[in-house]
């Protein structure tokens, strides 16, 4: 049987309203809601049964290390203290090495590698040795006391070869406005 639309006695200007019952499906809806936040209170702030979200944070890290390690642990096995590395030649990471030099390493060394708060990287002068192996350590382990950050940490490991390649390549190249030398003459790359 439908119920029948009750109007209320009260009116205002003239406007009356109806005293129509709710939705059957609104007011179940309505009390699961109720029931289910209830239920949460008491799970996850009473009884303290329920994860935290930092704990669920923490957990969510640790599956990360867990399912990485192994990335993690092959990028930090080089030793950059006995390095033995070859120039990079492959012309695609030149250009991503380019662009990391220009988005990372252009603001104190120019754009053109001819130095700003660092030294020239064009001419023949070095304060931590030139050629592949040194330059890569240097870009690895950073200099901290000059202001310069370890880019280990950063950069991937091919990167950071691919960076000091680029970097061999600027050797020679003569840029308009270059800081004065710096560092000790090294013939050659």
């Amino acid at each position: 049987m439908k119920n029948e639309d009750k109007l209320l006695s009260h009116n205002f200007d003239g406007i009356q309203e109806y005293d129509n019952p709710l939705p059957g499906w609104w007011v179940y809806l309505f009390v699961l809601t109720l029931i289910w936040a209830g239920l949460y209170i008491f799970y996850y702030h009473i009884a303290g049964e329920g994860p935290s979200s930092s704990e669920e944070y923490i957990a969510e890290i640790d599956e990360y290390n867990v399912k990485f390690a192994s990335i993690i642990a092959r990028e930090s096995s080089i030793n950059w203290n006995e390095p033995n590395f070859e120039v990079v030649t492959d012309g695609g990471q030149i250009e991503k090495a380019k662009t990391l030099f220009m988005n990372n390493c252009a603001a104190c060394h120019g754009a053109m590698g001819e130095g700003g708060i660092g030294p020239n990287l064009t001419d023949s002068y070095w304060i931590h040795g030139n050629g592949m192996n040194n330059i890569a350590k240097t870009i690895a382990l950073g200099v901290p006391e000059k202001g310069m950050i370890s880019w280990k940490t950063t950069f991937k490991s091919n990167d950071i070869l691919a960076l000091a390649s680029y970097i061999m390549s600027l050797h020679g190249s003569n840029p308009p406005n270059p800081k004065a030398p710096q560092g000790d003459l090294f013939e050659g790359m």
